[in-house]
């Protein structure tokens, strides 16, 4: 018999289950009082492909929605194995989260680039607000992908369960034989 443990679809329980999720290290770069600004989201995806589109979440509440709605521009940040400390930095709840001394300087980046790009990040996808809608106590941001930045190849930083985790080639693991799947 398996035992299933809480099956109730609540907020704990979601937290929790949702805890268990590995996922990449994603931070939302906007301006705030003409400064780079991050927050680290746990919720981004891509959406489509035509025209290219991704979406990331954000508590209504936070200094970071407020931006992104008043600049109609954000960034999206896929953090490497060597930005720690810049998520723990944009992770804080309640803290000021300028970004200054990790972003790319103005003339250092592409035509077209208007958001703040962290320095070091595995990919960057500079976006225009093409839709927010509520969603409970957090905005859905759809943007739409203006510029896409991958400097050079670099590990990503991966969180999931607690803490942060680095990713591990497949190949580099040794093959499983059917007797030990």
């Amino acid at each position: 018999m398996i035992e299933w443990g809480n099956t109730q679809a609540d907020p704990d329980t979601f937290r929790a289950a949702m805890g268990r999720v590995v996922g990449s290290v994603t931070v939302v770069t906007t301006r705030h009082d003409d400064r780079p600004w991050g927050m680290t989201v746990s919720a981004f995806s891509g959406v489509c492909l035509e025209p290219p589109t991704v979406l990331v979440c954000v508590d209504h509440r936070s200094v970071t929605a407020a931006d992104i709605r008043r600049e109609s521009r954000f960034a999206v940040n896929l953090l490497s194995q060597d930005q720690v400390a810049v998520s723990r930095l944009c992770s804080r709840v309640g803290t000021v989260k300028f970004v200054d001394d990790h972003v790319v300087a103005g003339g250092e980046l592409p035509d077209g680039v208007t958001s703040p790009v962290l320095r070091d990040s595995l990919v960057t996808f500079d976006c225009e607000v093409a839709e927010a809608r509520p969603m409970g106590s957090h905005f859905v941001v759809f943007g739409r992908v203006r510029v896409v930045l991958a400097p050079r190849s670099r590990c990503p930083l991966l969180f999931g369960q607690g803490r942060y985790q680095r990713s591990v080639d497949i190949e580099e693991v040794p093959a499983m034989t059917e007797a030990g799947t």
